[in-house]
């Protein structure tokens, strides 16, 4: 069942919203296609809680205080603090729950890698979300990841690798980059020192024939 969360409408706007959050209340707007924008308050930290279980484009509804029935919507945007992260605005996009709609959804990874676990790599982490589109009653707040395929050093996950529900689709390049699993500082040096040994033995038996050539083009000189 879709969560629910209460709003009241708001009157204050401008520069004198700041005196709403040191009250505790957060401004907030809800919009959609072809609606009016509407002018909405929350206490902050029921913001906070709604955004820490749902985040960005997970289908809530919102009741708005004097309206006959709530609306379907998804956080859309938020604005922060840049450095407390404190919460100083949220919108809410109203949906049509039989039109898709599309936004990032987190990648959680699940699992051992076999290649970290038997082998020593390291883990490497290239992005932590994925476009996704979807109806909004289908959009995940997650996707899971599995690790179990990365199975040895110079192996990769990309957005291709992931696997989604009935009605969801991945639109980000197939070819994103979510992981790699790279070598231990100490075997890759070892293979840098392995192909620097080949690599100067290949010159050396390079300069050796050269040299053995010279030789048989003086003798046969003389």
């Amino acid at each position: 069942m879709t969560d629910a969360y209460q709003v009241q409408p708001r009157t204050v706007v401008g520069k004198a919203v700041s005196k709403l959050r040191r009250e505790g209340t957060l401004p907030a707007s809800i919009y959609g296609r072809g609606l009016e924008s509407v002018a909405v308050q929350l206490p902050y930290v029921v913001a906070r809680d709604l955004m820490n279980a749902h985040g960005y484009n997970s289908l809530i509804n919102v009741q708005v205080e004097g309206e006959s029935k709530p609306r379907p919507v998804v956080v859309k945007q938020v604005d922060q603090n840049p450095v407390t992260r404190e919460l100083w605005h949220v919108d809410f996009y109203q949906v049509d729950l039989t039109r898709k709609i599309s936004g990032p959804v987190p990648v959680h990874f699940v699992g051992e890698s076999p290649a970290v676990r038997d082998l020593g790599g390291i883990f490497v982490m290239h992005a932590d979300s994925v476009e996704v589109e979807a109806l909004p009653a289908d959009m995940p707040e997650a996707l899971e990841v599995s690790l179990d395929s990365l199975t040895d050093f110079d192996t990769y996950l990309y957005a291709k690798d992931i696997q989604t529900g009935a009605g969801v689709t991945v639109i980000s390049d197939p070819e994103h980059l979510l992981a790699a699993i790279t070598r231990p500082r100490i075997v890759a040096e070892a293979a840098a020192e392995e192909i620097a040994e080949g690599e100067q033995e290949a010159e050396a038996a390079a300069e050796g024939g050269e040299e053995a050539a010279e030789s048989s083009e003086e003798a046969a000189a003389e």
